[in-house]
């Protein structure tokens, strides 16, 4: 191999490798970046608006906790304790009305609604999740018959400290129209969303799917392995490729309920920078490597011409042609 050939491969092979490192090392820490920063903005993002979901079932909660109270403290007649609950369906925005049945098989309704004889409170989800409890409880979303909109009972166990006073259960019916108001509302980067799922996997609020859709199923499946991090009750990011896209998720679950608020976005919209800096340093790397190589062989021309010619000198004499100056070709 020539003089010239060697200094370029001695030169320019190591120059290309460490522009080629440099390259990726620098795309896959961008890369770490801005997945680190996709994940911090979905979490506050999450939390803000879980919050919000949390500040509106918390503040339905306040008065079912009112009317338990009242009713341990007080033992309010039959007129009064109807009384009460009028007060509270009427001046209450966002629910269906307030009501209370008791293990005596009594039930009162705040909206004036007398049940007839087959009526049995004590057989329904939002008593038998409530009654005795300390805890409040919410029932699984349901269509209300008579508007058809899907609503929520949230009750409470009312719990006397006379034993001799009977138990029971105060509740309400309250529409998710705000809550899906809210989640539709959330965006995340420029295609991203949110949806919400209740603890069985069942969408309250998405932008395709209804209550009879369940995440395990749709998308032919594709979600089904990730069902123990959606409904995990720790908030969790994680990437899941669903329709032949990958998806970053967050998830965040809402406190005082089974349900989850779950934060979705493409992977390559969030990596676009990243793809963006790995096309500049390639092209940069290529640039560099077209400057280097002519730098070098410029350099190896101004240093093996000479020695090329004073090669070609000292061969001429030692075969004694002593005609041969620092001119000859």
């Amino acid at each position: 191999m020539k003089l010239r050939s060697r200094m370029l491969a001695s030169i320019g092979v190591p120059v290309l490798l460490v522009l080629l490192i440099l390259s990726v090392v620098s795309y896959k820490y961008s890369d770490s970046l801005l997945t680190n920063e996709s994940e911090q903005l979905m979490s506050m993002t999450a939390q803000k608006y879980g919050s919000d979901i949390e500040t509106l079932i918390q503040r339905k909660i306040s008065y079912l906790d009112m009317i338990a109270l009242e009713f341990v403290k007080r033992a309010p007649g039959e007129k009064e304790l109807i009384d009460d609950l009028k007060y509270y369906t009427q001046k209450v925005p966002g629910t269906s009305g307030f009501f209370v049945g008791l293990d005596s098989g009594k039930y009162y309704d705040g909206t004036g609604w007398v049940p007839d004889t087959s009526f049995d409170h004590t057989t329904r989800e939002w008593y038998k999740g409530a009654i005795g409890k300390t805890t409040p409880f919410i029932s699984k979303p349901y269509n209300n018959s008579s508007d058809g909109l899907m609503v929520v009972t949230i009750s409470e166990g009312v719990n006397p400290i006379d034993t001799s006073r009977p138990k029971g259960v105060v509740g309400t019916d309250i529409s998710t129209k705000e809550i899906i108001e809210e989640v539709s509302s959330i965006k995340v980067g420029k295609t991203g969303a949110a949806f919400l799922i209740d603890g069985d996997g069942n969408f309250i609020s998405h932008q395709k799917y209804t209550f009879n859709d369940n995440l395990s199923t749709v998308e032919n499946g594709a979600l089904q392995p990730f069902m123990d991090k959606f409904l995990d009750t720790e908030s969790d990011f994680f990437r899941a490729k669903v329709g032949g896209v990958q998806r970053f998720y967050f998830t965040y679950p809402i406190k005082n309920t089974n349900w989850v608020l779950a934060l979705s976005v493409p992977k390559a919209e969030v990596l676009e920078g990243s793809s963006t800096l790995g096309k500049f340093m390639i092209i940069l790397s290529i640039i560099s490597l077209i400057i280097v190589i002519a730098v070098i062989y410029l350099v190896a021309n101004s240093i093996t011409i000479p020695i090329i010619k004073l090669s070609q000198c000292v061969q001429g004499m030692a075969q004694y042609d002593l005609t041969l100056t620092d001119k000859s070709p």
